[in-house]
């Protein structure tokens, strides 16, 4: 009896030993070095990307039951151990596939990844890739932290990054949290099936009015700002700006005109000289004011005589040489105030170029609260709105424009159907938007005409454009129209300095976007002088009803 306990302890003994050995037993390493990653998706081959791969760690593995496990390599020198992990493929579905590294695929991942930080990687647009606390996995090099997306992107602390199996920036993965293993570096969670974004310009957040920020700057409320610029600018030849598109606003006269001592909103203006005739004609803002730029398009003008219409009544005044200046107002003032009902024609002329795709979606909401705005503000007059959209020449469409109507929702909805595609080149068609927004529209002859323009790039710059732009603004100064830019991200010198010629010769103002929201591109710091960051829609609402008085 002894010896058959004697046997039993120390069979017990020798099993206690063998199974202690098998617990040290080091897990599978699943190693790399710097160098490239590889991810192999089921559908297309073998997709490689340069960058820092993982470092050497442990792993681990997660297989749900009812899924298909997914085979992984990583490794510096595309050898290392396969490591059976979920990943859900393109299609949602899962199946066995080998990721391996090989060398045809070692690229300069300097030249793709750009800054990550310890919670987020970033791609090359700055958009947050994914969160690497929300990843497939997640190892340390080094104090450097490479999160594994669960469609086999990937990126780290240290800059690099990599795309997946889905291909495209915006197709990422939505991805679960987990727990670290004591005794793991790399951390494994369950995998969710991805987002998939359809529309690449679409931002994986809400969009709502109220985010973008803009400032205002009224160029005729400031005219000695362009004068003491022009005399004085230091960095530029600032009359270039405007000159470059056969443009001199450098000389004007400011006609004020009264009916009964209160501002006379809506009274014809005509300035002519004497060997010419009529050179500049235009209508007075709300506050009686228009100012006429009369050497804009002929530098050489030199106007004699301004003739106001009002009321059935005209008058006519010689104008001085202080005048001239812009020094002292020409001042005409009526006896009887007109007493017409006020009403509103709204238009937005807005580019849908790819260039746009930054901010459009965002601008549809903005404008959308806007309209709307206006609408219960200003519910005893009528208003009638128009939204016209254009690209460029060999584009899907190059002007696209719709009536006024007062059938509000309908514009809306034309609005909200457009989307940013085309162009290709920085110009685009501005001077046949300006053309279509102008001529063919049915502008009521006694409404406040607004125009808001919303762009971020110029029309090209040839002769026979230059001459339409002419026209075109001169047109919308006769008609009473007032452009409103609205400058968005990508605009450049030239182009702001364009679209503050088009607000200071129809008698309306600048606007332009401001990095303030962290939306979109950057944006121009404009060349003018102190103004207020203001909400997008607020501040539109704000002019509009301002010139509606």
């Amino acid at each position: 009896m002894k010896k058959i306990i004697s046997f039993l302890l120390i069979l017990a003994m020798v099993l206690a030993i063998v199974g202690c050995s098998s617990s040290e037993t080091e897990p599978t390493v699943c190693s790399a070095t710097e160098g490239t990653y590889s991810s192999a998706p089921a559908s297309s081959g073998v997709a490689s990307h340069p960058g820092k791969a993982a470092g050497s760690g442990k792993t681990e593995s997660s297989s749900p039951v009812g899924s298909s496990p997914v085979e992984s390599s990583a490794s510096g020198s595309g050898s290392g151990t396969t490591v059976e992990v979920d990943r859900p493929t393109a299609d949602t579905s899962t199946t066995s596939i080998e990721a391996e590294t090989p060398a045809s695929a070692e690229i300069n991942f300097d030249e793709f990844a750009p800054a990550a930080t310890e919670e987020s990687a970033a791609d090359y647009d700055g958009s947050v890739m994914f969160d690497m606390k929300e990843s497939k996995g997640l190892a340390r090099e080094g104090g450097a932290d490479i999160a594994i997306a669960g469609d086999g992107s990937y990126a780290g602390s240290d800059g690099s990054a990599g795309i997946g199996e889905y291909g495209d920036y915006g197709d990422y993965g939505d991805f679960d949290y987990g727990d670290w293993d004591d005794d793991s570096e790399i951390w494994i969670t369950d995998p969710v099936e991805p987002i998939i974004i359809d529309d690449p310009y679409e931002p994986p957040y809400q969009i709502s009015s109220g985010l973008l920020t803009a400032g205002e700057w009224n160029d005729n409320k400031n005219f000695w700002f362009i004068r003491d610029l022009l005399a004085n600018g230091q960095n530029y030849n600032y009359s270039d700006f405007f000159k470059k598109w056969g443009l001199s606003p450098f000389t004007r006269i400011v006609v004020k005109c009264t009916a009964a001592g209160e501002p006379a909103e809506g009274a014809r203006v005509t300035v002519t000289c004497a060997t010419n005739g009529a050179i500049y004609e235009g209508v007075t803002d709300h506050n009686g004011m228009c100012y006429v730029y009369y050497s804009v398009i002929d530098r050489d003008a030199s106007p004699t005589h301004v003739s106001v219409s009002y009321g059935g009544d005209t008058q006519v005044s010689d104008i001085t040489a202080s005048q001239l200046t812009g020094e002292q107002n020409v001042e005409i003032a009526f006896e009887k105030r007109d007493q017409k009902a006020k009403k509103l024609d709204l238009m937005f002329t807005i580019d849908t170029t790819g260039s746009m795709s930054d901010e459009i979606r965002y601008l549809q909401k903005e404008l959308e609260n806007v309209i709307i705005r206006v609408k219960n503000d200003c519910g005893n007059i009528p208003v009638r709105l128009s939204v016209n959209f254009y690209r460029d020449h060999g584009d899907a469409y190059v002007v696209k424009p719709y009536e006024f109507t007062t059938d509000i929702d309908s514009a809306l909805a034309d609005l909200a159907r457009e989307y940013a595609d085309g162009g290709g080149d920085y110009e685009e068609a501005v001077e046949l938007a300006l053309e279509s927004s102008i001529y063919d529209h049915d502008w009521d002859d006694d409404s406040i005409k607004l125009m808001f323009m919303v762009l971020d790039a110029p029309p090209h710059n040839t002769a026979s454009i230059r001459e339409s732009l002419h026209e075109s603004i001169m047109a919308a100064s006769k008609k009473g129209i007032r452009i409103i830019p609205v400058a968005s991200s990508g605009v450049d010198k030239d182009t702001e300095f364009l679209l503050r010629a088009f607000a200071m010769t129809t008698g309306g103002t600048y606007t332009f976007l401001t990095d303030d929201s962290g939306i979109g591109g950057s944006h121009l710091e404009p060349t003018v002088g102190d103004y207020e960051v203001e909400h997008l829609n607020d501040m539109l609402v704000r002019i509009i009803e301002e010139y509606i008085g």
